[in-house]
């Protein structure tokens, strides 16, 4: 039976595309955001950490001489300067070409790998393990999980992160010897919401009318100070592994290389098409690690 013409026979339909690129995937960085920055002049980077004698009795003998003792100088710890890479490489064809959503191919894979980038850095910042690096070998960093000595305990498998373990967690960085006050902890999304139920001394007042059902804990002020707690992809999350990393902000700082902070350079031509290299270099110091803390190992289910 003839019914005319329809649409599966019509090829001069114009498409039906939504002038739109959407991309929801996550640009978060709660580390490199938070701690602050430095400069590197050295793929070898080293800073100095010290320490004063324990608090001891100290009663002086009037008229007597006084005793000479040996002084303990600052130390040195170092980190290696990590490159950090992307690349685009668009052909001129496609650049001639009118886009859906795109104005600037070019323009706009750059910015993606640039945030790509950042989340990198994240990564290498918390998770790093060093290598040193030479021929056909990339140098990389020690991130803060490994730079953290002093307070880091692995819990017994199936240890649930309760508030007191949590206030024991901190208390370690005080009864280490320093008053720092590790205030951003970072953990993933199943142990911060184990940390969004503690109920201590917790009191939620809602205007009814309002329909809202809070269940969320961003600030908790313990005896040694107040921590912000942000969800992190990077510290690890599965069970067994499960981790708490809590940081003094002020004593981490990401040093950048000299002339090699994180840009984007255009390409010699070589061909039918434009390139550009994204890269910088940077490395993690940390100032003084006992001022941080890590445990990891607790229940996941």
């Amino acid at each position: 039976m003839a019914i005319g013409l329809y649409t599966h026979v019509d090829s001069s339909r114009m498409e039906d595309v939504v002038d739109l690129v959407s991309n929801i995937d996550y640009t978060s960085t709660p580390f490199l955001s938070s701690i602050g920055e430095s400069t590197a002049s050295n793929t070898l980077h080293e800073w100095q950490t010290d320490t004063l004698t324990a608090a001891g009795d100290n009663a002086g003998i009037e008229g007597a001489d006084v005793s000479v003792a040996d002084i303990a100088g600052p130390t040195r710890v170092n980190n290696v300067v990590q490159m950090f890479q992307k690349t685009v490489t668009v052909s001129d064809t496609e650049m001639a070409l009118p886009h859906y959503g795109i104005d600037n191919p070019m323009n706009y894979q750059t910015t993606k790998r640039l945030k790509e980038m950042a989340r990198d850095m994240e990564k290498a910042l918390i998770a790093g393990t060093r290598a040193s690096g030479n021929s056909g070998v990339a140098r990389r960093m020690n991130g803060a999980i490994a730079l953290i000595t002093t307070n880091k305990t692995a819990r017994a498998s199936g240890t649930s992160l309760s508030e007191d373990e949590f206030n024991a967690m901190i208390a370690g960085i005080f009864d280490g010897g320093t008053d720092s006050s590790a205030d951003l902890v970072l953990t993933g999304s199943y142990l911060k919401r184990v940390v969004d139920k503690w109920t201590t001394n917790v009191t939620r007042n809602i205007d009814a009318s309002q329909k809202r059902q809070i269940l969320s804990i961003t600030f908790y002020e313990s005896s040694f100070g107040v921590h912000e707690f942000r969800v992190s992809r990077e510290v690890p999350t599965a069970a067994g592994t499960a981790a708490v990393l809590a940081v003094d902000t002020s004593k981490w700082r990401v040093a950048y290389l000299t002339g090699r902070r994180t840009a984007a350079t255009p390409l010699a031509k070589t061909g039918s098409a434009t390139k550009v290299l994204i890269e910088g270099e940077a490395t993690l110091e940390a100032l003084n690690e006992k001022s941080s803390a890590y445990r990891g190992g607790y229940f996941v289910g």
